[in-house]
């Protein structure tokens, strides 16, 4: 019922934290596929998810020799063969109890909804990338709440069948550090379908995006290193400044 998707590059500590949250918070209430890109990792990724295929065989790896960047996402979601999509990015280290039980209920029941995330853990070391509170709006649905808003890709939901109205324009489009599948996603959906997107609120994820974990995991140089190629030069220096 649920296809997991990931992307990963150089991210191997981080991804023993996800997956031990992973299987000690997801409800396995629902049938899951859990597919996987790494986009040529160096650090003992590759090795990592072949330990868990060997022990989870509903996991699905893909190799590539070489870093394609985000639009390695394409393959990844042409690849889902389940009615409902989760995209978690690979430096999510903590779930909500059931968190799959949850983000599929919100996505049954609020229907003017096509893209909808997890909230996100906000702490001294990181902001989870959320925007600020101010651009949010509670909209209530039975008893859920959705924070209607900008949606990061961090952890989030959406229905294979709404994909499949917007996969040709989302293919054709060239995927960046400044062009990212969760915002594509997000805008072809409201653009083209007339869906919202939010934020499942209160139901929080620890996205460990920032400087100080990227330096507790040690991938400042791989962080840096992403930035520069995008050209994202205040970021680089971020970054740099927790070199020393």
């Amino acid at each position: 019922m649920i296809s997991f998707i990931m992307l990963t590059w150089n991210r191997k500590k981080y991804l023993e934290k996800l997956f031990t949250s992973f299987y000690s918070k997801i409800s396995k209430k629902y049938i899951y596929e859990f597919l996987i890109v790494d986009n040529g990792s160096t650090d003992g990724t590759k090795e990592l998810l072949s330990q868990y295929q060997q022990t989870d065989p509903s996991i699905q790896v893909i190799y590539n020799e070489t870093n394609e960047g985000l639009n390695a996402y394409k393959n990844l979601l042409n690849l889902c063969s389940n009615s409902y999509i989760i995209i978690i990015d690979d430096d999510v280290i903590e779930f909500p109890k059931n968190f799959d039980e949850i983000m599929i209920s919100y996505i049954e029941k609020a229907t003017t909804f096509g893209f909808l995330a997890l909230d996100v853990i906000q702490n001294e070391y990181t902001n989870g990338a959320k925007p600020d509170s101010s651009v949010y709006k509670d909209i209530f649905i039975d008893n859920l709440t959705v924070s209607e808003g900008p949606t990061g890709g961090w952890c989030s939901i959406l229905r294979k069948s709404d994909f499949l109205k917007i996969k040709s324009s989302f293919n054709k489009e060239n995927l960046s550090m400044t062009h990212g599948e969760d915002g594509l996603i997000s805008n072809l959906l409201k653009s083209k379908l007339k869906l919202r997107n939010g934020l499942i609120k209160n139901q929080k994820c620890l996205h460990a995006s920032g400087p100080y974990y990227s330096k507790l995991y040690g991938c400042l140089d791989r962080d840096i290193s992403k930035y520069q190629k995008a050209g994202l030069k205040k970021l680089v220096h971020l970054y740099q400044d927790h070199k020393s």
